[in-house]
């Protein structure tokens, strides 16, 4: 962990990229103690905060479509057959699997604020063949959403931005769960109103 935030420190935007694509394709990154940091670096005048979120957003977005086109061309069998070589735990696909089945692209949405999900969402999303454009304006909302809240977060703690996990955990994830609950029914019954 140490050694990934001095790489931040040193590489900066680049860095926050790399990090953040690999992340959410699964590398065992802390990602929200990553963007915290970087909220961090801002607090410290080290980074610019737009341009910080805007690089975290497109690594995020990045990472994620890699994610979907994984699952799109390779399939949910080549999945569960290679899971352990390319990292992914069985248990973790499988309640995954679960929650998208259950919740379909609105898991796409709040998935990033669901410890173990986030990582795959988008290659179930991929399996179920789900329209490149629906998968595009979910995730890519929730992602915004996602690095933002961070990132905000670590900036407002400032020295403090290592308690990350006791704020977000304990205030900051359920509100913004909340939020996105409220936006995404309001979503749906505009879209249901609307046919």
């Amino acid at each position: 962990m140490h050694a990934l935030l001095l790489s931040i420190t040193k590489y900066s935007y680049p860095g926050i990229f790399i990090a953040l694509g690999l992340g959410i394709l699964g590398l065992p990154i802390p990602d929200e103690t990553l963007l915290a940091f970087v909220g961090f670096l801002i607090f410290q005048g080290k980074l610019a905060y737009f341009y910080a979120i805007a690089v975290a957003f497109v690594g995020t977005s990045c990472g994620i479509t890699v994610g979907y086109l994984i699952g799109r061309i390779l399939g949910i069998r080549f999945i569960r057959r290679y899971a352990s070589r390319i990292h992914l735990n069985p248990d973790h696909i499988h309640s995954a699997e679960k929650f998208y089945n259950r919740y379909g692209k609105f898991t796409l949405l709040i998935g990033y604020f669901v410890p173990g999900i986030r990582h795959l969402t988008a290659i179930f999303a991929g399996t179920s063949l789900m329209p490149y454009r629906i998968f595009a304006l979910f995730t890519y909302g929730g992602a915004l959403i996602w690095t933002v809240t961070f990132i905000s977060l670590g900036y407002v703690l400032g020295e403090q931005w290592k308690h990350v996990s006791a704020y977000s955990y304990h205030y900051i994830i359920p509100m913004v769960l909340v939020v996105c609950i409220i936006l995404t029914v309001v979503m749906y019954l505009r879209n249901s109103n609307g046919k």
